[in-house]
């Protein structure tokens, strides 16, 4: 009379689902930010079930992976919709802090203007009324060399060095266009939709950036 002999672990081969169950588990965490991720935990779930019962005889190894696919997808499914409600709470406090972080820059841009508006006007009355042609001739004697170059420097990302111009005029300018005479003027990287301009009458003011699309 035969006798059904045990299966050895080492002929035993690896259950197919407990892997694809693994694997699917591991993805849909890993995409869990998106939708997509949703789908592929809950299919590891099935998939692990299968496996479990499949090794169950142990004719099969992997069951221990089937629980890790099972329980992985299980936990990735419970949190999905607590990481929705959190992007979710997330977006209009990334609006505010991105709107503050823009106002901020925009009153750094007029205030660097405005101080570089000063040293000209300084610079024109030591040198018979004109303005200087290049930025380099503030350096020293009315900005300190350092300073300048801050104050050059554009506050936003991916700005340039040197982030304003001095836009040529007669001088003296007359009183009656003095707030419409544009004296110095920002370049502003194109994503910027407005830029910050000086007037003959020292006025700073923001104006559509002609570099925007």
């Amino acid at each position: 009379m035969s006798q059904t002999q045990p299966i050895s672990p080492a002929s035993k081969h690896w259950s197919r689902s407990a892997i694809t169950s693994a694997v699917l588990a591991v993805m849909g965490f890993a995409t869990l930010w998106i939708f997509v991720g949703l789908f592929l935990s809950a299919a590891a779930t099935v998939v692990g079930h299968v496996a479990r019962h499949d090794t169950r005889s142990g004719e099969f190894k992997g069951r221990g992976l089937a629980t890790f696919g099972v329980g992985l997808g299980y936990f990735s499914m419970l949190t999905f919709p607590i990481l929705v409600l959190l992007i979710s709470a997330s977006f209009p406090a990334l609006s505010m802090w991105e709107s503050e972080k823009a106002e901020d820059q925009r009153k750094a841009s007029q205030s660097r203007a405005s101080r570089l508006f000063v040293a000209c006007e300084a610079y024109a009355r030591a040198n018979s009324n004109r303005y200087p042609a290049d930025w380099q001739e503030l350096s020293g004697r009315f900005v300190a060399a350092p300073e300048l170059a801050e104050i050059l420097r554009s506050p936003y990302e991916g700005g340039k060095a040197v982030a304003f111009e001095i836009v040529p005029h007669d001088r003296p300018v007359l009183d009656a266009i003095a707030d419409s005479v544009i004296v110095i003027q920002e370049i502003a990287p194109p994503n910027q939709r407005q830029i910050a301009v000086v007037y003959a009458d020292g006025h700073v003011r923001s104006i559509h950036n002609p570099d925007s699309p």
